[in-house]
């Protein structure tokens, strides 16, 4: 069975992607273990490059200016390390991507695929 599964991404503070795409149920399975992992994210302290504390509340920093490495922040495949860089690769497939990435996953819905109609 097919779905279609939709994203939505935080690029900046409330500006928000979406992202509609079909996938198979092999494809949802492989991810299921990361979409829970993502769900169960709690926020983090490090400290930034100039020692100071910081809270990091991104579920999933990704682009051009993700991760804050200068203040601590973990790029996914340190926030979930259990994770293989393959299922990252297939997850990054159905992501929105804007110019200059993301750092939160907002929602992750699934539905039966059916066939559209374009009207316009």
């Amino acid at each position: 069975m097919d779905y279609e599964i939709t994203i939505t991404v935080d690029t900046n503070d409330a500006d928000y992607n979406t992202s509609v795409s079909k996938i198979s149920q092999a494809q949802l399975d492989e991810l299921k273990p990361l979409i829970a992992a993502i769900a169960a994210f709690k926020p983090y302290k490090a400290k930034s490059d100039g020692g100071l504390d910081w809270t990091h509340n991104s579920n999933y920093p990704y682009g051009e200016y993700s991760p804050r490495y200068d203040l601590g922040e973990k790029p996914p495949h340190e926030l979930y390390p259990d994770i293989d860089e393959d299922t990252f690769e297939l997850f990054h497939d159905f992501t929105p991507f804007g110019e200059h990435g993301f750092h939160s996953i907002v929602s992750i819905e699934i539905a039966p695929y059916q066939t559209k109609t374009k009207l316009l």
